[in-house]
């Protein structure tokens, strides 16, 4: 007698079944990130770290130099210069690259993969031949960065900004922006990348290290807040209006809580940009030793009535806690997303000892994101729209 075909799995099963793939690989995600970027160690004291990555492609070393401010025009220019002439300097080394930021510099080095020897890293020869070579583009790449200045400032957007950086510039700041030559004559922070432990490559980087670099760095100090408001009244060629106000900020790029607020503004001008035909742009640049927080908006008439107040109103009226629910699970989310990559994961790590920051895995930026809360989100904004401690940049047509 024929069998009657029973399936191998029922209907209910398989129907749940792309659910438990689904979680399986989450928890393997997560597992991973608190298994892979959690062991690090400390090799000296607040500047050599070592970091076991089981998921990276290839051993590496990330260096971390301090910038100095680029708020005046000659520094503007000049940061542009030194980025574009150390760009062209290790466009012919393989094994080296760089990442910009406003208040510091990642270089990456990545190792051969042959057998441990006294050359697999030669850190002096290697920065004398960067800073060679980027001495040599240099002056070319100063005439170029004027040139891109001068047309930046031709835009509204970039003409307030920059009347908005001067205003930060403080006596005690330098006057003329790094060289290539005093970039890596700061002591880095130093994050060592291994796939699995290899104590003898450690031993032979840091000592190089140690040597090339005798001396204790400079401390890093927070921003001084700005004493009283300023007001800036500029004109243009052009039919548009604009209304910028900023604050300087400490250089806590850690602080969360400011994140948040500026993520809930930035959703909130999304709106009212859309009903008003209006541009805005906000920016945060928690940067050493002084940062800055603005927001800059831009129209095609005048500004009626106190604009900051009838924002300011607005913003905190609209507040509640499921707005701040979306932003601090997209906040997350970006964040698993960052310590999902090896590369990304120790790009995060060097930061974060740059900053003298503690390492947070993701339930722990969940918990942080958590305990954040309306009133510490209200008190962001009533501090960056205020128009009494304040810089405010305004400019009309001629």
């Amino acid at each position: 007698m024929d069998q009657q075909y029973q399936p191998l799995f029922n209907r209910t099963y398989l129907k749940i079944l792309p659910w438990i793939v689904a979680i399986v690989i989450v928890l393997l995600t997560a597992r991973s990130q608190n298994n892979s970027s959690d062991v690090y160690e400390t090799l000296e004291d607040n500047w050599i770290y070592l970091s076991i990555d089981k998921a990276l492609k290839q051993d590496q070393v990330k260096l971390v130099y301090p910038l100095s401010p680029a708020y005046s025009e000659q520094q503007a220019q000049q940061r542009i210069a030194l980025q574009s002439s150390i760009g062209q300097a290790l466009q012919t080394e393989n094994n080296i690259t760089a990442q910009w930021h406003d208040d510091k510099v990642i270089l990456t080095v990545r190792l051969p993969a042959e057998k441990v020897s006294d050359d697999s890293f030669l850190l002096e020869s290697m920065l004398d031949k960067v800073t060679t070579s980027a001495g040599g583009y240099y002056s070319q790449a100063l005439q170029h960065a004027g040139a891109e200045r001068y047309l930046a400032l031709n835009t509204i957007d970039e003409l307030a900004l920059s009347n908005l950086k001067a205003q930060l510039l403080t006596p005690s700041m330098p006057i003329t922006a790094d060289t290539a030559h005093s970039l890596f004559s700061n002591r880095p922070t130093a994050l060592l990348v291994f796939k699995e432990e290899n104590d003898s490559l450690s031993k032979i980087i840091s000592e190089q290290l140690k040597k090339h670099y005798p001396f204790t760095a400079q401390p890093r100090t927070s921003a001084p807040q700005l004493a009283a408001a300023s007001r800036i009244s500029l004109q243009h060629r052009g039919p548009s209006y604009l209304y910028l106000i900023g604050q300087a900020i400490p250089a806590d790029s850690s602080n969360v809580s400011r994140s948040v607020a500026l993520h809930y503004i930035n959703q909130s001008l999304k709106e009212i940009a859309d009903k008003n035909l209006s541009h805005y742009r906000l920016i945060l640049q928690p940067s050493t030793p002084v940062g800055y927080a603005a927001l800059s908006m831009t129209q095609n008439r005048p500004f009626q009535g106190n604009v900051i107040s009838n924002l300011k109103t607005y913003l905190l009226q609209h507040l509640n806690n499921d707005k701040l629910e979306e932003i601090r699970s997209a906040l997350a989310t970006q964040y698993s997303r960052q310590l999902a990559s090896p590369e990304k994961r120790a790009d995060l790590l060097a930061s974060q000892f740059f900053s003298v920051e503690k390492f947070q895995s993701i339930e722990e930026f969940r918990d942080t994101l958590a305990s954040i809360s309306t009133q510490q989100v209200q008190e962001h904004i009533q501090q960056l729209l205020d128009p009494e401690h304040a810089i405010i940049v305004t400019i009309s047509p001629l």
